[in-house]
């Protein structure tokens, strides 16, 4: 039985899953030999192969491990198989076009065009077999047609090219380590056989394996190590050479004793990015900052900046510790120091789940804290830090240490001399510094002290002074408010606070003095400062108003500058072509006139049947002229001026133009009115053929832009007015 080509390529989709069925596993993509890919030599002088690189090695006779290495250097020069290196890297590509058939058909889908696809490869396969260069160049050409604007396939071509790589680094590697071990051996026996007849040639050997491993030739690695092999076989040198094997391996094999950091290293997996976590001062605070959650950028500067200006903060350390709340203090002062622009910070009062840590924006330890919880959570922390966060900051051990002594020592002085009267000025006592709700019991000057205060609670709270409150409130309501939660923190005068510090241990309330003070100088100074920045706000606002005023005077000047500047260019102007203008203006005047005078010749018919040419040259002013006599408006007087004259282009001829002014005092007995009426009357004279051409009739208020454009589609130049700048 006989198939047609697409009953073929039907059975071969159904058997082999695509295209890769009509082809010859014979174009194998990598070198093997017996089934075998891999060989190599073990310490013990033994040889071994495999079939895949999961495989189990196999011993293999030497004569066998000769043979495969001889073959794959001959195949990675392009030889072994009679094919050019060419011609094996087009089998290569018909291989790879094969398989990405294979597996896009498996996932679901192929290529519309595959019948072209199949016949085009097995007419590529037929010029491979046959060893026809010209043939097989054509048919690679018209397959790679196929498929250049398929991405999917230029995807897989760049990963079985990274695999090859890898599988070519990983011979050249294996092949670079057995011509070492080669070396080392040259350099023993040499060295302990100077009058050897075996040295000249182990000395030329180790010239060659120099060479080769400085070029990283996997043809070159391979020739040298089978040539040194069978240098060894035949020249009775196996027990020399597997002594020094033994004694390499002894010498490169890695000591099991570890020191405690290095097995702690190795127990966590710690790398150069997280060696930070475990080396250095116990003491020392770290700050992980949250690289992948997108609320935490980079500005232009290169300065972090977090998008919603209220970070998470979470403690990755055990947080029943008495020495918490001051590392929460430590660690808003740390944030403030960073000039990071936040508003509020939000500490978590649990330490940092393991599950969850990737919802904290900011990752706060001390490193003996973090190293005292349980291998796996501390395992955990190491693998966020290779993922998802990055080193922040940190604070000395000794820093760390001395502002926790000097906190301690300055809040016991404090108290000390409170209660002995020995302290003028102001102070806080409070608790929970999680909070920051302050009674101000100060009554004079409430905002310089906020300010001064302000300026002190790094050490104090763990908020964000943003969110720290004061409440103006009297000394026994701050008392009241403080047992009742309402306030956590109480500010007062020296004498206030020392009633206050002994009704707290009257009532054995927990409380802390604040390692802080507000001197009188100091409210004196930022009050002085209040009265600087007004008295400098005031200053820049009057420099402000003069400078405008000043800049308002010479603009004033420069625009009467200007138009005295026009004026007299203009009167110039005016002088040297009023003949002309006014010739211009008893135009159009005259036709006026003469249509004025008609209506008025015309009695009682009021200028009905009156037209003329005034009708056809100003037609808008000939209408409202007639209504209005039929209105009974009569007129009184009339006036005509020269707007403006000029030279004017018509079929590129140069022309005069005018406009003119004309204003009418109307006047209505029966209504016992008198009205002004003025139209603006535009012609083009042309001298040339007595004619007045392009005329326009317009009313003279708020007609500026009409006669601009009416000027500039005549190209007209002024003689009568200057040029605006």
């Amino acid at each position: 039985m006989c198939l047609s080509f697409p009953r073929r390529l039907t059975m071969a989709v159904l058997i082999g899953g695509g295209l890769y069925g009509l082809l010859s596993p014979s174009l194998a993509q990598e070198f093997s030999l017996d089934g075998f890919r891999t060989c190599a030599k073990a310490d013990n002088g033994n040889h071994y192969c495999k079939t895949s690189a999961s495989a189990n090695w196999q011993r293999v006779p030497v004569e066998f491990y000769n043979r495969f290495k001889q073959a794959e250097a001959e195949a990675a020069a392009g030889g072994g198989s009679g094919q050019s290196k060419e011609m094996q890297e087009i089998a290569d590509f018909l291989n790879d076009i094969s398989q990405y058939l294979k597996d896009r058909t498996a996932a679901g889908g192929s290529p519309p065009n595959l019948a072209e696809i199949a016949k085009a490869a097995v007419s590529m396969k037929s010029a491979v077999d046959s060893q026809n260069l010209a043939e097989a160049r054509k048919g690679k050409k018209a397959l790679e047609g196929f498929f250049k604007n398929d991405a999917t396939f230029g995807v897989f071509m760049k990963s079985l090219a990274d695999e090859r790589q890898q599988a070519l680094d990983r011979r050249i590697s294996e092949a670079a380590l057995e011509a070492s071990k080669n070396v080392t051996f040259i350099e023993s026996y040499v060295a302990g056989n100077i009058l050897s007849p075996h040295t000249a040639d182990l000395t030329k050997f180790g010239e060659q394996f120099a060479k080769a491993l400085k070029e990283r030739s996997l043809n070159g690695l391979n020739r040298a190590n089978n040539e040194f092999s069978r240098f060894i076989d035949t020249k009775n040198l196996k027990d020399d050479y597997q002594s020094a094997m033994v004694a390499w391996t002894e010498k490169n094999t890695p000591k099991t004793s570890e020191d405690p950091q290095t097995a702690l290293a190795r127990q966590l997996g710690i790398t150069e990015r997280t060696r930070f976590l475990i080396d250095g001062d116990n003491e020392e605070l770290i700050f992980l900052y949250n690289t992948a959650s997108g609320r935490i950028v980079k500005s232009l500067k290169g300065d972090l900046v977090f998008k919603d200006r209220n970070p998470s903060v979470c403690f990755a350390q055990d947080r029943s510790v008495e020495r918490i709340k001051d590392l929460e203090r430590l660690t808003m002062a740390q944030i403030q120091r960073q000039e990071l622009d936040v508003q509020g910070v939000r500490i978590a009062q649990t330490a940092c789940p393991i599950d969850g840590m990737e919802g904290y924006d900011v990752i706060v330890f001390q490193r003996i804290g973090l190293l005292s919880q349980a291998p796996g959570y501390v395992s955990s922390v190491v693998r966020k830090v290779e993922t998802t966060f990055g080193r922040l900051a940190s604070i000395p051990g000794q820093e760390v240490v001395k502002a926790l002594q000097n906190e301690i020592l300055s809040s016991a002085t404090l108290e000390a001399q409170i209660l002995n009267g020995k302290s003028s000025g102001f102070g806080l006592v409070f608790t929970n510094p999680s909070q920051g709700r302050i009674c101000q019991t100060v009554s004079d000057d409430p905002e310089a002290h906020r300010i001064a205060v302000l300026g002190k609670t790094s050490t104090v709270f763990n908020v964000s002074t943003d969110a720290i409150t004061f409440a103006k409130t009297s000394l026994d309501d701050a008392f009241a408010d403080f047992q009742t939660r309402k306030c956590n923190a109480i500010y007062a005068s020296a004498m206030d606070l020392a009633e206050i510090v002994k009704a707290l241990k009257r009532e054995r309330l927990d409380y802390v003095v604040a390692p802080m003070w507000v001197d009188p100088l100091e409210i004196k100074a930022v009050l002085q400062a209040e009265a600087n920045q007004m008295a400098n706000t005031m200053a820049k606002e009057e420099e402000a108003r003069k400078a405008l005023q000043q800049e308002a005077t010479i603009l004033k000047q420069r625009a009467l500058d200007e138009a005295a500047k026009r004026e007299n260019i203009e009167r110039d102007l005016q002088a040297r072509n009023r003949s002309f203008a006014r010739a211009a203006q008893d135009q159009v005047s005259g036709i006026v006139d003469t249509f004025i005078a008609e209506v008025k010749a015309s009695g009682d018919k009021r200028g009905d049947g009156v037209f003329g040419k005034a009708a056809e040259l100003f037609p808008g002013f000939v209408r409202q002229y007639k209504q209005a006599i039929r209105d009974r408006w009569d007129l009184e007087t009339k006036t005509y001026t020269v707007a403006d004259f000029g030279d004017a282009d018509w079929n590129r001829r140069k022309v005069e133009a005018v406009v003119i002014r004309a204003e009418f005092v109307l006047q209505n007995r029966p209504l016992g009115r008198r009205d002004e009426v003025c139209f603006l009357f535009g012609a083009v004279i042309d001298a040339e053929f007595s004619y007045l051409r392009d005329t326009i009739t317009l009313p003279c208020k708020d007609s500026e832009d009409e006669v601009k454009r009416w000027q500039v589609g005549s190209k007209f130049s002024s003689r009568w007015r200057a040029a605006a700048n």
